[in-house]
């Protein structure tokens, strides 16, 4: 049996005790084999000295190919991850001499973020799209006529009207944006305070739906005729001024 990597590298740095150091002595006597794998080991562990005394200057003259070439000749574990770290210091100090190499500035961003003086820099995400705000509203049937009216007037938004097929008017706001009081033939709206916009649905078979803000009518629906001062935004569409001015 021969010498394991790791007993050769103890024997090197006289790390054996005295028997263990007896018994290595009495095998390398008889065994040609491990003398060689001693000497190997010798060498390169002076050539890894004289790298690692070389690292704070010019990185040595040399070429990728020799390095992985020594690399493939038996050695222990540890000494092949030290030649190639070695290898690593060495293509990054050309990286950093490099004129216009960013590599000092990430260097410099790294160390700062490591003592705590900045922050990482997170790459952008996709956009994510505007939350849809909640609606609140009511639905109920029209019968023979009814009048869906506006306690007040705002400052900004309309009431968006438009003609469906179903059966009942549906009334849609954002949620807190109003509250509705459903009465006989009568609809309430509170928007005091209120700036949001509306959605109105009126059914086409409704006989009759009127729209009031304050005392003025907005939007009169009898049978099939529309009597409206807003313009038609599209087919069977209205968009009616809350501020209690036409545009």
């Amino acid at each position: 049996m021969h010498l394991e990597d790791e007993r050769i590298q103890r024997l090197l740095h006289g790390e054996l005790k005295a028997p263990e150091q007896a018994a290595t002595q009495d095998h390398l006597a008889g065994c040609a084999s491990c003398r060689q794998a001693v000497s190997l080991a010798e060498r390169e562990n002076d050539e890894l000295r004289s790298l690692l005394r070389q690292v704070d200057h010019r990185p040595p003259a040399t070429s990728v190919e020799a390095i992985v070439a020594r690399s493939r000749r038996r050695a222990p574990a540890w000494l092949r991850l030290a030649a190639g770290l070695l290898l690593s210091v060495g293509l990054a100090s050309a990286a950093y001499a490099a004129p216009g190499s960013p590599l000092p500035g990430w260097l410099a961003a790294a160390g700062r973020f490591l003592a705590g003086t900045a922050s990482p820099r997170v790459p952008p995400g996709p956009e994510l799209p505007a939350p849809v705000p909640e609606l609140a509203g009511v639905a109920i049937t029209p019968g023979a006529r009814l009048t869906i009216m506006f306690s007040a007037t705002q400052s900004t938004g309309v009431a968006n009207v438009s003609l469906i097929d179903g059966p009942d008017v549906v009334v849609r706001v954002p949620g807190g944006a109003a509250t509705f009081t459903s009465e006989a033939s009568r609809l309430v709206i509170d928007n005091r305070g209120s700036s949001a916009s509306f959605r109105i649905e009126i059914p086409r078979a409704a006989p009759r739906v009127e729209i009031v803000l304050g005392g003025t009518r907005l939007f009169l629906k009898e049978g099939a005729r529309i009597t409206v001062d807003a313009d038609s935004g599209a087919p069977d569409s209205y968009s009616l001024p809350l501020s209690g001015s036409a545009p």
